[in-house]
Order: structure tokens, then sequence, then C-alpha cells
């Protein structure tokens, strides 16, 4: 039986008694990737049969899903904003919780005449990416220690149509920034996981992130710290910095810029579950 509402009913069921959650909403968007059909027109499509090679690509799919790779690598992609965007595992998956970030550095950008901005740990790119697709008139310095990071990012500004708009530099953090700005805004969601943490998160990340994207150190603030005390180098006054990190770490990071000096209207925006997740002040140079 390979119809698509066979397909459905048992991987879904054998998918939750192994304990995935979302297992059915998994499974269909696995057969809506394999045969380029969205959620609404699978159901439209139950009785269709799969041919051979539709059939070995979902179970391709389905094994490595099984395997605790995360669904976004298994099909792909991702959507975030207003953006699709490619997804492996050159790079970490967007988080819906990096969409605050962009959502506050739009609206401040948006009142900037021909903004320039830096992204520091860009990754796949998604900050950069939405930043340059949802205003007018940006320029963007997207930096990353990887390769092969960078490469997916430009990647995904070509799908984006934004290419012309980011430049994309390979540098450890800040140091990316040598010779560039000032900038209008510096935003980052860097590595903020602490290093003996991480084995011990679930498998998707554990196994199959990049680990020198989650690693920020012993207590998870290594980057934090750096970007926190030298930002302000390359800013211009009244420039935004935008730092996105666990909830449990943003008062120390608002701490830090309150006291080096440099920053004036620290605060932390809040999540939709009212947790801190994006520290962010300006710069007084």
């Amino acid at each position: 039986m390979n119809r698509i509402i066979d397909i459905i009913s048992v991987a879904s069921e054998h998918l939750g008694e192994k304990g995935f959650e979302n297992a059915r909403l998994e499974v269909e968007q696995m057969l809506g990737s394999v045969l380029g059909l969205s959620r609404i027109d699978l159901y439209m499509a139950f009785d269709r049969p799969l041919t051979d090679d539709e059939l070995d690509r979902f179970r391709s799919m389905y094994r490595r899903r099984l395997a605790h790779e995360p669904l976004q690598y298994v099909i792909g992609s991702t959507g975030f904003r207003e953006l699709d965007v490619k997804t492996d595992r050159r790079a970490l998956i967007p988080r819906p919780e990096t969409e605050l970030l962009v959502e506050l550095a739009v609206k401040h950008l948006r009142d900037c005449a021909s903004p320039l901005v830096a992204d520091i740990g860009t990754g796949s790119g998604i900050i950069a990416l939405s930043v340059a697709y949802e205003v007018d008139g940006v320029r963007v310095v997207a930096v990353d220690i990887s390769d092969e990071a960078l490469r997916l990012a430009g990647q995904n500004a070509v799908k984006a149509g934004v290419e012309d708009r980011i430049r994309f530099v390979r540098g450890n953090m800040l140091e990316g920034l040598e010779g560039e700005g000032p900038f209008d805004a510096i935003l980052s969601n860097p590595p903020y996981v602490r290093s003996g943490d991480i084995d011990r998160l679930q498998p998707e990340i554990s196994r199959y992130e990049p680990r020198i994207a989650l690693d920020g150190g012993g207590n998870g603030m290594d980057c934090l710290m750096v970007i926190a005390r030298n930002a302000h180098r390359y800013m211009k006054t009244g420039g935004l910095l935008l730092l996105e990190c666990s909830h449990d770490q943003a008062d120390q990071v608002a701490g830090e810029l309150e006291s080096c000096g440099h920053y004036s209207g620290v605060d932390s925006a809040t999540d939709l579950a009212g947790k801190k997740r994006v520290v962010r002040a300006f710069s007084v140079r």
C-alpha cells in the first residue's frame, strides 16, 4: 500500500511511537517536500499512489528523521519571517526567537537613511537576509568564521534576491569588521551555549548542528562579552546594538553594556513566552 493516506497513517504512527511529538505533521511535511505539494494539496490527493522513486526518496528522508536529524535539514529548507531559506549542516537552523531581533532591527533601520549594518556570526545568513529584504537602501556586512557557513549564506542571498546588498566576510566576530563602518547597527546571534551543556541538548542539536555555532565557552558568555565590550568601536553615535542570548544571560549582558560606559538605553526585549531574549543598547562612542 503506497497511497499518500497509507504512508501518512503508518509512518505517523511509527514516528509517534518513537517519541516524536509532531509525528503526523512531520510526515506530511516530508511527503510534501518529496511530491512538491502543500499540506492542503496532500489532503486533496490522499488516494494518489507514490512512484517507486518517490517512495525511495520519502524512505530516505524518514530514516534520517528517525535518527533525529532535524526536520529542517531533512527537508532542506525552513521559513523565517518573509523568507524561505536553504538549511543544512553547515549552519544553525534559524529559530523563531531570532525573529524578535530582526523585528527590532528593522523597526530601527527604517528610520535611517541608507543604513549600514553588520551581522556578526551570520551562519545561514538569516539576519542579514531579512534586514536586506525588508529595509530599503540598506547595505549589510555579514561576518562568519566558517567558510562553509558563508557559502550557505551566499546561496541564500541569491535565493532571496538580495545578494547585491550583502557583502560576506570571513572573520572571527568583530575582527571581520576591521576597516569597515561606522555602522548604524550591529546585530548578532552569537554562540551562547555553555560548552559543558552541548552534549546534553536534544540530539537534533547536539548531533547535527555545528558545534562552533553553539559553543559560547565555559559559561556561554565568551562571544557575547567580546561583542558587548568592543562593538562601539565600529558604530555610529546612536547606532543600535542587538544581541540575542539565553534568558538567563540577558541581565549579565545588559550589566556589562551599562558598566562599560559606551552605551545608553540598555534594555532587554522579551519573547512570546515572556523571557528576555534580546539585549538592546545604543552607542555613545
